[in-house]
């Protein structure tokens, strides 16, 4: 009995320490969502995004009076950043962007303000796979086209 006694205080410690490590989050940690990104942020629009290329993830804030951050990937296509998102219309963070636009990327340790705008038009679809396909080779290997539930936000430069 002792034995079971101590393994729940135990259970008892790590869920209160789990349970304060999730109330006083930053950053996103893989699946679970963070708050307010950490760490610098850069003044100033990058002239190319290809830096973006070294990283496979990034994570973006939303929601700016109560942020909300998650962990996302990315590509370059026509010098452009894209972020996109399968399942988009059953998730909670592209609804965001949908709702207020304004974003923060944190690639690497740099910080960026920016707007996130949902791409509608299907004309460069095949192209933007290219690009995506390029960076992440498992997803030409998966699939041939970018799939049809899959949404794309345009990362643009922050308004004034």
């Amino acid at each position: 009995m002792t034995i079971l006694k101590r393994i729940g205080q135990v259970f008892l410690v790590v869920a209160a320490l789990a349970a304060v490590a999730y109330l006083f989050r930053s950053d996103p940690i893989g699946p679970i969502a963070g708050k307010q990104l950490s760490g610098p942020e850069v003044s100033g629009w990058p002239t190319s995004w290809s830096f973006s290329d070294e990283h496979d993830l990034i994570a973006i804030e939303l929601r700016p009076d109560d942020p909300h951050s998650v962990t996302v990937i990315c590509f370059v296509y026509n010098d452009v950043l894209y972020v996109p998102s399968q399942g988009a219309a059953e998730k909670d963070w592209p609804q965001m962007a949908l709702a207020d636009s304004r974003v923060r990327l944190k690639i690497g340790d740099a910080i960026f303000r920016a707007r996130a705008t949902r791409v509608t038009d299907e004309s460069e679809r095949p192209a933007m796979f290219t690009a995506a396909a390029k960076k992440y080779p498992r997803l030409a290997e998966s699939e041939s086209e970018l799939p049809p539930d899959l949404w794309l936000f345009r990362i643009d430069p922050p308004t004034s």
